[in-house]
């Protein structure tokens, strides 16, 4: 089985905007891999032999959560291969009822990015949204670290991730990108021993050529998940690289490959 944790789609209306969007806010630097659409993720999928995919949404505004919500009470039942999470923006006064609504759906989590949401990841105005989300027992999947398309932003600091994460042990918490894009010697004495789960999506070529990469891996292999990052990386070249890995024994694919995820996630 594959399970990849971490994809991005949107509703067909728009996904060509929203591509066009992200790839203009880094420069032109991105390419994406799928059309952005719940078909083209499909396609991907089969391609690439991946069995499930989580999308993942990000409420870029208060109110917003409410339309992803609409959004994807339809799209939950016309695609039983994707698991879709959910996402609220702490400054929505309705989180509550939109955190209510997604465990009616049967969602299993939620997607924080700080930096597009524009507000820090140890705000104590977060910290009541984050208390909810636990108490449901949801999930709670971050963008961490730097990000290209944000360079100035702090919000999702190293420093600011180690504080949230002393306040919430033992919630179900992921951090995208193994924990910081390019930051894993900081990662290791940071948030290392925090007991909170890392992804692989977009920078497993650097992490596998990268020391520190190798490293915060070896001390956390059994909290490392799967994703590819779709659209803005390939399926099929992600699950090739760790198939045909010489340095992987069998154990460590299959607990990167579904193994460790599904100790967040029921399929």
């Amino acid at each position: 089985m594959i399970i990849d944790a971490h994809t991005h789609i949107y509703p067909e209306s728009v996904a060509e905007k929203a591509l066009a969007t992200v790839i203009a806010n880094t420069g032109g630097r991105l390419k994406a891999y799928t059309a952005g659409t719940a078909g083209s993720l499909m396609d991907s999928m089969n391609a690439a032999g991946v069995d499930i995919s989580i999308v993942l949404t990000v409420a870029t505004n208060p109110g917003h959560g409410n339309g992803i919500l609409r959004w994807m009470k339809d799209a939950v039942t016309s695609f039983p291969r994707m698991i879709f999470f959910g996402s609220v923006h702490p400054h929505d006064d309705d989180y509550r009822d939109q955190i209510r609504q997604m465990t009616e759906l049967g969602l299993q989590g939620l997607k924080f990015h700080p930096g597009y949401q524009n507000f820090p990841v140890n705000s104590k105005a977060a910290y009541a949204v984050y208390e909810e989300a636990s108490k449901q027992n949801l999930v709670m999947y971050f963008h961490s670290g730097f990000d290209p398309s944000l360079p100035e932003c702090d919000y999702t600091s190293l420093e600011r991730f180690a504080d949230f994460l002393n306040d919430f042990r033992g919630a179900k918490i992921v951090l995208a990108h193994g924990g910081g894009y390019d930051e894993w010697d900081r990662v290791m004495d940071l948030l290392g021993d925090k007991q909170c789960y890392f992804d692989i999506a977009f920078v497993l070529e650097k992490m596998k050529r990268c020391k520190d990469g190798r490293e915060l891996y070896r001390q956390n292999e059994d909290y490392f998940i799967f994703g590819s990052d779709s659209p803005w990386r390939d399926q099929k070249t992600y699950v090739e690289m760790i198939r045909n890995s010489d340095t992987l024994t069998e154990e460590q694919k299959e607990k990167l490959l579904f193994r460790n995820i599904q100790k967040l996630i029921k399929i």
